[in-house]
């Protein structure tokens, strides 16, 4: 349920986005005449009509932004050595160059440096994740983490 949740917002903000089009000089270019070729013109009739309620959600979505959920990422890089920085950067390098459509992080919680990838909302999925990361990165394991809206969104999107 979590998850269609933040899906739905995700596609909430997503148009929210997508409105930096003028609204009044959408509708004028869909009321303007059609040139099919040099001889032939064709009318058509378009009705934009406009919903109060879509306000409403683009409204709830950005409250919800703030918002975050227990999730779970996948830990494929941790160390505290003297070139864990370098060596965690190269991870993260390496994993993004593999697995081009997941988003992955650096942390670094004293003393140690981190590189996990995913963003997962329930266990499953994580487990599912870990066993294709395996692969290629044998010591990786399951973390919990706090997910938020956001993530969901950037994960979709550029890096």
């Amino acid at each position: 349920m979590q998850r269609l949740v933040y899906t739905f917002v995700s596609a909430i903000v997503f148009c929210a986005c997508a409105q930096a089009q003028n609204l009044e000089t959408f509708r004028q270019r869909l009321a303007a005449p059609v040139q099919i070729d040099s001889l032939h013109t064709a009318y058509d009739t378009v009705r934009v009509e406009e919903t109060g309620d879509a306000a409403d959600a683009v409204a709830f979505s950005s409250q919800n932004m703030k918002k975050s959920a227990n999730g779970y990422r996948i830990v494929i890089f941790m160390s505290n050595s003297q070139n864990a920085r370098n060596d965690a950067f190269a991870a993260k390098e390496c994993f993004d160059s593999i697995y081009v459509t997941r988003k992955s992080y650096i942390f670094y919680e004293n003393p140690y440096y981190k590189v996990a990838a995913g963003n997962c909302l329930s266990q499953e999925e994580a487990i599912v994740l870990l066993e294709h990361i395996k692969k290629e990165f044998p010591k990786a394991f399951v973390m919990r983490e706090t997910i938020t809206p956001a993530d969901l969104v950037h994960a979709t999107g550029a890096k």
